[in-house]
């Protein structure tokens, strides 16, 4: 009944649009989330900051700044007609601001003021805290405690599929099984760079008694690339779930759910129920900040990271029944407000800031190139083809084994952005944190026993 009534809607939207004056069609054109009009005048801000030389670092303009620049690159990406498929707008903002830093065709000022912000204000895991919190808030508690339990099947067997696709194809053009195992298929699935890459480059340099910085530089290029090729994957998946709706679960990961998805697609829907009650939203980011507080206050003592503690906590107050209706409904409506307004400026930030251009292209070799992709893809194929038997949608399946080849939290943010699937942030948190956890251990153990 719900079909009928968007496509009337879109036919009145179209013949009001056919029927409006060129003044009032340029009113109504948005860059992103933003009316051309507050987009032009966000874009004149910004020229002005630049050539004045300096750009204030505080929320309020670097809110303004940021949208300005994430938008125009998302509007371009979305707009090309094959880089869409690939996740065009994640793939531009993440990528192209790393190479013009580079190469120095981004203002200085505008550099150092964009890493300074995302330095001190830590967006990365105010962001990320939104949506894990928010995505598992807001599930049923049979249907999150189901997704957490059944994945573990998927990622395992793609993992171990991966795995040997990786060092067969990395064995055959030419790689040792040494380099090939613990230099590009461990990072590639150790979760990231700083609770994945950072952990294995000093765990090899103590145990090989080498220096960590050089451990690193091998490393970081390979989650880099990995990274790339899972959002790449990830905009293929959700292509191929746009055509082949049988295959896709528009958010929902198991075949017998029947709930609310929280994918992108349903992000910018008006639901008027979300703002009855303003004290909803507010109590829920107050409770996600304050778990996240938490999770810091504890990281010292556990020795995890901060958000691997929060998903935990998340996951126990849901299955607990510590989490009223209210604050559900609350925290779905901040989970919306992040994954529209912040993902885009999110990932211009991490372009600028976390992505290392140079040593990311130095490690394009074909052998490496190829033993990446290949690994890649069999997590993707795996969970793909496992989903069936685990009354899972493969395209929802595939996406979250994928994450397990992301850069960690950022990785997520940008693997989900490219599948229009961040509703599955807290699914993926386990093959991203969980799975990585693991890839470490077994690399360092293993190093350690042959040395």
């Amino acid at each position: 009944m719900q079909e009928p009534a968007r496509i009337a809607s879109r036919d009145a939207e179209t013949a009001l649009a056919d029927h409006s004056s060129p003044l009032q069609r340029f009113v109504r054109f948005k860059v992103g989330i933003m009316p051309m009009p507050l987009y032009l005048v966000a874009v004149a801000c910004l020229v002005s900051f630049v050539v004045r030389g300096k750009v204030p670092t505080d929320l309020c303009i670097m809110a303004v700044v940021l949208s300005a620049c994430s938008y125009t690159l998302a509007e371009i990406g979305q707009r090309l007609p094959i880089f869409r498929a690939l996740g065009g707008a994640v793939i531009l903002n993440t990528f192209l601001p790393s190479a013009l830093v580079f190469y120095g065709l981004m203002p200085t000022d505008l550099t150092k003021s964009i890493g300074l912000f995302f330095k001190q204000s830590n967006f990365l895991y105010l962001f990320v805290a939104a949506v894990v919190v928010g995505s598992i808030f807001s599930m049923e508690r049979k249907t999150l405690l189901a997704n957490i339990v059944k994945i573990v099947i998927p990622l395992v067997i793609s993992s171990v599929a991966a795995t040997a696709v990786g060092l067969a194809v990395g064995v055959s053009l030419g790689l040792s099984v040494k380099y090939t195992l613990f230099y590009i298929l461990a990072p590639i699935m150790a979760g990231g760079v700083g609770e994945g890459a950072v952990p294995l480059a000093i765990g090899y340099a103590g145990i090989l008694h080498g220096t960590q910085a050089e451990v690193v530089g091998q490393i970081l290029p390979i989650v880099a690339l990995s990274n790339v090729c899972a959002i790449v994957i990830a905009g293929l998946l959700h292509t191929l779930g746009q055509r082949r709706a049988h295959l896709s679960g528009n958010g929902l990961l198991l075949r017998d759910d029947k709930s609310d998805a929280l994918s992108d697609s349903t992000a910018g829907n008006d639901d008027t129920s979300l703002l009855a009650d303003i004290r909803s939203p507010a109590v829920a980011g107050l409770t996600l900040l304050t778990l996240y507080a938490v999770s810091v206050a504890v990281e010292h003592l556990v020795d995890l990271p901060a958000p691997l503690i929060m998903l935990m906590l998340a996951v126990v107050m849901k299955m607990a029944r510590m989490v009223p209706p209210a604050m559900e409904q609350g925290t779905r409506w901040v989970y919306r407000f992040f994954a529209l307004a912040g993902t885009y400026p999110l990932m211009f930030c991490v372009g600028v800031v976390l992505t290392p251009w140079k040593p990311m292209v130095a490690a394009f070799t074909p052998s490496i190139c190829i033993t990446i992709v290949c690994t890649v893809f069999t997590l993707a194929a795996t969970g793909f083809y496992v989903a069936k038997w685990c009354r899972m949608y493969p395209i929802e399946t595939a996406i979250i084994t994928v994450c397990h080849a992301g850069s960690g939290g950022t990785g997520d943010v940008a693997i989900l952005g490219a599948g229009k699937r961040l509703g599955l942030m807290a699914t993926a948190q386990v093959s991203t944190k969980i799975g990585g956890f693991v890839t470490v251990t077994l690399a360092l153990l293993t190093v350690s026993h042959f040395h």
